[in-house]
């Protein structure tokens, strides 16, 4: 059996997992006191960028022991813009704290987090936190997470009054009483004004443990007596197979419930053994544990200044030492470990070797990236890829000097080593450096990065849309070039049409020349010249497409006609048949699905109206709705903030380019006109 579990805390921001995760450190003795995300003095949240916002950022894993039990805690960033933060850490846990403020309930980020733990198969704890605070509410918030989250979900603690009375809680496995008067919970008996109400929590808990077991379920319905310590075990097993989802409650900063939380996690995590055997596109799935040959998988990377980069990796079987030489299946390309660390929040502590469950780290591989599988040279095997959500919002890179323009490169691939969640576009028709991210605060951050880390200044703009022209109607022209210069002439005059094509056809040519009046040998320079001036269309010199170009006539020279005359008058003969089609202009149009609590529904759907967004449908999960919609992408490169101001916080979208759509005619105006200053 491996030796350390992991448990990764999470949830929607600003629900207390970071003073979660500095009471569970003080409480095990790893810290001497709390700290304070007020003022940055957490374990946790150490850069100078989480500081400065007073959010977290980046993952950071914590080890603790608790009575003779080790764990490596997880504490993840709460905001959505860092989902790849999130996803690497549920890579490499085993179970998941999910927090759940006693004062605001779920929220959209909690329910996207707990059902990404439910894909990745890990046992989850409820911790409902902030017991004492104000307008703290253990039944409403029950409500809510019963209604909210999916699974049999089952609360194994009762507080002993609430918000600033806040004072014990009652165990509902055991049946005991337990209040805080110092550190350690002092037992005590069940107050009589909760007995009653312990009872039915107490009948709903046992209902749920016995749901999980055949043979319990038929002792219960035959009311027949389930020795406890038979109960006892039953529940613990439940929760270790992810078929029972218990509640516990705290008080991070006054350490309340946090020893009772130490105790069940001794219980109720798994071990890396006790997963469903993870998918493979190589090989085998991996023996977990510590029998089978060596396979980790690299869930987070970090660029150190003296280190270089540094991959952090989760072992799921048997081991690896120091000075072995292993295989990274994912880029076919061996990797000399000559060194091997394990992380202790903002340090690495090297050590002779990794075994299952553990978390490690090796620096200095500059091949390894995160996701890549890495194994025994003797047994292949390459885990299934770590599934990411596509970046939302991007901006345009301008660099501010020559000094800055050659250290860009370099420093935007060391940013997207180290985080996958970031994409790098180089658009050759607007000639922009476009960096997408995962909303505003994400690309601020990575921004930062670049000056405070790398010494690179840039100025940032939203990107220019990618507008395209096409025809509603047809066209007809004919142009001759002809040129005489003392020399060799040029020669070539070339008759077309012009017709519309369904929207995404892209560009068709047809060739109608009979009687040879343009030499056969001509018709590909015709057809050449045609799409050159399919890059600069009529109207703002935009890409044209969803267009047919028939040519049906021309002439040629016996002499002067050649390549060159053919392309240019072919190229001018379709511009001018493009004038005569009625052109228009089209624009990008995504499609968005927003989530959000029930409660913005209808702010959503009124601020996506003002976006000339057309509604396609809404449906419901939970307590939260999912708005789909086709909406322009002029309307969206903003929506990142927006969405965050409507929401406080509490929505999140994603999008996808779905098509190009007609501009209103008073915005094509607009358009146009900015596009004719900028070039004036």
């Amino acid at each position: 059996m491996s030796e350390i579990r992991n448990v990764a805390i999470m949830s929607h921001s600003g629900a207390g997992k970071t003073s979660l995760l500095e009471a569970m450190l003080v409480r095990s003795g790893q810290k001497s006191q709390l700290g304070s995300v007020e003022n940055g003095s957490t374990a946790s949240d150490y850069t100078p960028e989480e500081q400065d916002r007073k959010i977290s950022i980046y993952t950071t894993i914590h080890p603790l022991s608790w009575k003779g039990s080790s764990f490596n805690i997880l504490d993840t960033p709460g905001y959505a813009d860092f989902v790849g933060e999130i996803r690497g850490a549920q890579v490499a846990a085993d179970g998941a704290i999910i927090v759940v403020s006693a004062v605001s309930g779920v929220a959209v980020g909690t329910e996207r987090v707990w059902n990404t733990t439910i894909e990745r198969e890990l046992n989850r704890i409820i911790v409902i936190n902030k017991m004492d605070r104000e307008n703290a509410d253990f039944f409403r918030t029950m409500q809510d997470i019963e209604s909210s989250l999916l699974g049999n979900i089952a609360a194994i603690q009762l507080p002993i009054g609430q918000a600033e009375n806040f004072r014990g809680i009652v165990d509902l496995v055991d049946m005991k009483a337990y209040e805080w008067t110092d550190d350690e919970p002092k037992e005590i008996a069940i107050p009589d004004e909760l007995a009653g109400v312990a009872e039915d929590y107490r009948a709903r808990l046992v209902e749920a443990i016995v749901e999980t077991d055949d043979e319990l379920m038929m002792q219960y319905l035959e009311d027949a007596d389930i020795a406890p310590e038979v109960l006892h075990e039953a529940f613990y097993s439940a929760v270790r197979r992810n078929e029972l989802n218990p509640v516990v409650l705290s008080s991070a900063t006054h350490i309340m419930g946090i020893s009772l939380l130490l105790d069940f996690m001794k219980e109720g995590v798994r071990f890396v053994e006790d997963h469903m055997p993870l998918p493979v596109v190589k090989g085998e799935a991996p023996l977990l544990g510590d029998q089978g040959s060596f396979c980790a998988r690299v869930f987070k990377t970090t660029i150190d200044p003296y280190m270089g980069k540094i991959s952090y990796l989760r072992v799921l079987s048997g081991q690896v030492s120091a000075g072995d030489t292993i295989l990274d299946s994912s880029q076919d390309k061996e990797i000399k470990l000559s060194h091997i660390y394990v992380p202790e929040g903002k340090s690495l502590k090297e050590v002779k070797e990794l075994k299952a469950g553990m978390i490690g780290a090796v620096a200095k591989n500059d091949d390894v990236k995160t996701g890549d599988t890495l194994c025994s040279k003797d047994k292949l095997i390459e885990l299934a890829a770590m599934q990411l959500p596509s970046p939302v919002m991007a901006l345009a890179l301008f660099p501010k000097t020559r000094a800055d323009e050659d250290k860009l490169s370099p420093a935007l691939s060391k940013l997207l080593d180290e985080d996958a969640t970031l994409r790098l576009e180089r658009n050759v028709e607007t000639h922009e450096t476009v960096l997408w991210g995962m909303g505003h605060v994400h690309l601020e951050i990575a921004i930062n990065k670049l000056h405070d880390r790398f010494n690179v200044d840039v100025d940032t703009h939203l990107p220019k849309i990618t507008y395209r022209e096409t025809i509603i109607g047809k066209g007809d022209a004919r142009y001759r070039h002809k040129k005489q210069s003392g020399g060799a002439g040029q020669f070539g005059e070339v008759a077309l049409r012009v017709e519309p094509l369904p929207r995404g056809s892209g560009f068709e040519f047809d060739n109608k020349v009979v009687g040879g009046s343009i030499p056969s040998q001509f018709i590909g320079s015709c057809e050449k010249g045609i799409h050159d001036a399919l890059k600069s269309g009529v109207l703002g010199g935009f890409q044209v497409v969803d267009v047919r170009a028939t040519v049906y006539d021309g002439k040629d020279h016996p002499v002067d006609s050649k390549d060159i005359a053919f392309q240019i008058a072919a190229g001018h003969a379709f511009s001018e048949a493009m004038r005569q089609a009625r052109p228009v202009l089209l624009e990008p149009v995504a499609l968005i699905r927003v989530r959000v609590p029930d409660r913005f529904t209808g702010d959503i759907i009124s601020d996506l109206n003002t976006k000339r967004g057309r509604i396609l449908g809404m449906d419901s999960e939970g307590s939260v709705s999912v708005i789909s919609a086709h909406v322009p992408m002029a309307e969206l490169q903003m929506y990142s903030p927006d969405l965050r101001s409507i929401t406080g916080g509490r929505g999140a979208f994603s999008l996808k380019f779905d098509r190009y759509d007609e501009v209103p005619s008073h915005i094509a105006e607009k358009v146009l006109a900015e596009k004719r200053s900028q070039a004036a």
